[in-house]
């Protein structure tokens, strides 16, 4: 009985103890691999508001921006593997840029582990009000007349921006240059200053420019209208039939995190994202709560790093 009653005793402090383990032991950073203030940095600042009620420490956001986010992804991949490192993963450095650099500081399949989908979000062709094209068909028309008058920019090599405007270029049949930035909101500005004429931004950074007439909409890139802004037309509907681009945002932890910690994260994180406050703010910015098993969203990254590896090879895509 004496022995019985010690090991009873014993057990809540074990069962404790694994639970402590599974749990970030530090404050939970989420790395933002672009520049403040675009679409991955207002995700990734909804989910750290609710970090301490779900996890009981804080989760903050850092910024580390550089060569199309791979310098910020690449900064977790190498991180300890315990659950307080984690970055907002995107189609950029995760299934496209692969493909496209020659030499990538990390293995995205290898040192990267899915913990879930957070959301998708189209992009949103916009130009200049200045340039005078208020559509898909008088862009397209503007690009044949003018081969390599029109400049696009983009969040940086390998980002949805960058390859929405590239598969643009290869279904339409136009030249249009391909200008670069270490993020959205320089380019935004750049398109609004005139220095550059188009943009394929995420809807939630370029939605409220348009809505103060500071940028012309030609349409959304995902295949059905966007629910934050049904009055824009697809890009598809408006004059390329078939096109259809859409950005997935996600979180992921360094390569080797244990199963039960990602199951932690995952859990917790989907908690938050379940809350009727969160849904609405991610669809008031114009983007689409996901949601998720770490499963479900490596499929998703195996998916599209296959068919953007086709447009990239098709389009004869470079680094340079």
């Amino acid at each position: 009985m004496p022995l019985r009653r010690s090991i009873l005793l014993t057990l809540p402090f074990l069962a404790r103890g694994g639970r402590a383990q599974e749990l970030p032991a530090r404050p939970i950073r989420i790395v933002v691999p672009f520049t403040t203030g675009g679409t991955t940095d207002i995700l990734a600042r909804i989910l750290a508001d609710q970090g301490q009620g779900e996890f009981g420490q804080p989760v903050i956001v850092e910024s580390r921006p550089g060569a199309g986010g791979v310098t910020g992804t690449a900064q977790v991949a190498a991180s300890a593997p315990d659950g307080t490192s984690l970055v907002i993963g995107t189609p950029g450095p995760i299934a496209t840029l692969p493909a496209l650099l020659p030499s990538m500081p990390f293995d995205p399949m290898r040192d990267l582990t899915p913990v879930m989908l957070i959301a998708n979000v189209p992009n949103i062709a916009v130009v200049n009000p200045g340039l005078g094209i208020n559509t898909v068909t008088g862009l397209i028309a503007a690009a044949r007349a003018r081969p390599g008058s029109i400049h696009f920019g983009s969040a940086g090599i390998g980002a949805s921006t960058h390859l929405a405007g590239e598969l643009f270029k290869l279904m339409a049949g136009v030249d249009m240059v391909h200008v670069p930035y270490r993020g959205s909101v320089p380019a935004l500005t750049d398109v609004q200053g005139g220095q550059i004429q188009l943009m394929f931004e995420n809807l939630p950074g370029a939605i409220e420019l348009v809505r103060a007439g500071r940028l012309t909409a030609l349409g959304v890139t995902s295949p059905a209208r966007a629910l934050a802004a049904p009055d824009i037309p697809t890009i598809s509907e408006a004059g390329l039939p078939g096109y259809s681009v859409v950005s997935w945002f996600s979180l992921y932890a360094p390569g080797g995190t244990s199963p039960a910690v990602i199951q932690r994260l995952n859990t917790g994180f989907r908690r938050i994202m379940a809350q009727p406050a969160v849904r609405q703010r991610i669809l008031d910015i114009g983007a689409e709560p996901a949601d998720g098993t770490p499963e479900a969203l490596g499929a998703l990254a195996r998916e599209e790093t296959q068919r953007w590896g086709r447009v990239i090879r098709e389009a004869r895509i470079t680094a340079q």
